[in-house]
């Protein structure tokens, strides 16, 4: 039996897929399997999947109809047969030394659920943004300072340094946490398992890069991005810290709340951009005259669609047929 398994979720990616699969190939660390769950709708993955040749176990389930994200994911923690798992996404690549480097602080303490290095930040032909690579590490705290050492995992999901993938996590603690399917949470469920996770154990942030995150033609709009955003703002907000770290969570919520206002209108919740604006946590002093537009919003008139007007039309018409004066 293997000792890691490598989970990948699928959806209509089959050549991004493939070079995910390479660079799992690649690997210095050899005792994998690869397990991939597939939601495409059609079979050129499943077929490329069946042509790609690799030493170690390839497992491919694929779904008719699609699990989702969320069941997609978690129907890879159930199959997993290593005693670790490592979940990547299928647009991203792990590095040659990835499973070496995170295998290692499991193995050394049993305190630690789950592992993370750093990550590199690639165009969707692959090429790495330097700039962009350092201040994402920076922003997310995974400098040289904090590397190879354990993690206070409250405090790591809190300032989003544990990745949405590229980790190695034990199978058991994946599967006591899985992720939830829930409306509510969205394409949030990433940040949303990492706080439950936290819940179970540390984490460890190895000093090394551990994977590469690809920024392509298909990923999240800026519109889908601040709906997301305003998501895991409410996800944050609900969230129960330690008491020393209520300053951490405040500036975390600092710093979601005005994309989270966005969001929140783009997404037609207006009751819940006004939750945001008179949160607490919404810093009116640094964004007064963006807070102050964001309100106005919440209360200007909502256009009406042509669309909304025309089912208005016929249901008017509908109205006034069943209302003729009865003749009996």
């Amino acid at each position: 039996m293997a000792k890691i398994s490598i989970c990948i979720p699928t959806y209509k990616r089959t050549e991004l897929l493939r070079i995910a699969l390479n660079s799992c190939v690649a690997q210095t660390f050899q005792d994998f399997e690869i397990v991939i769950s597939d939601d495409s709708p059609d079979t050129r993955t499943q077929e490329m999947v069946r042509n790609f040749s690799a030493p170690q176990s390839v497992r491919y389930v694929r779904n008719e109809p699609g699990l989702g994200q969320a069941r997609n994911v978690n129907q890879l923690f159930h199959l997993a047969r290593g005693e670790f798992l490592a979940l990547l996404h299928d647009d991203d690549t792990l590095m040659p030394t990835a499973l070496a480097d995170l295998i290692k602080p499991l193995q050394n303490n049993p305190s630690v659920v789950a592992s993370f290095g750093k990550v590199y930040l690639i165009t969707h032909e692959g090429m790495v943004l330097d700039r962009e690579t350092r201040e994402s590490n920076e922003r997310y705290c995974k400098t040289d300072e904090r590397a190879d050492q354990v993690q206070r995992s409250a405090w790591s999901v809190l300032v989003a340094q544990f990745p949405p993938d590229g980790y190695l996590v034990r199978t058991a603690s994946a599967r006591a946490t899985l992720y939830r399917d829930d409306p509510q949470i969205g394409e949030a469920c990433d940040a949303d398992f990492g706080f439950r996770l936290s819940k179970l154990g540390e984490f460890f942030f190895v000093g090394s890069y551990a994977s590469a995150y690809r920024l392509t033609k298909e990923s999240v709009s800026a519109r889908g991005l601040r709906v997301l955003l305003s998501k895991l703002f409410f996800l944050v907000k609900a969230a129960t810290v330690p008491h020393d770290l209520e300053g951490a969570w405040h500036a975390r919520l600092q710093t979601l709340a005005p994309v989270a206002v966005t969001g929140c209108l783009l997404a037609s919740a207006r009751g819940k951009a006004l939750k945001v604006l008179f949160s607490g946590h919404y810093p009116w002093k640094r964004e007064f005259v963006k807070g102050s537009v964001q309100l106005c919003l919440v209360f200007a008139p909502q256009p009406v669609s042509k669309a909304l007007v025309r089912r208005r039309r016929a249901n008017q018409i509908a109205f006034n047929h069943s209302e003729r004066p009865c003749t009996s």
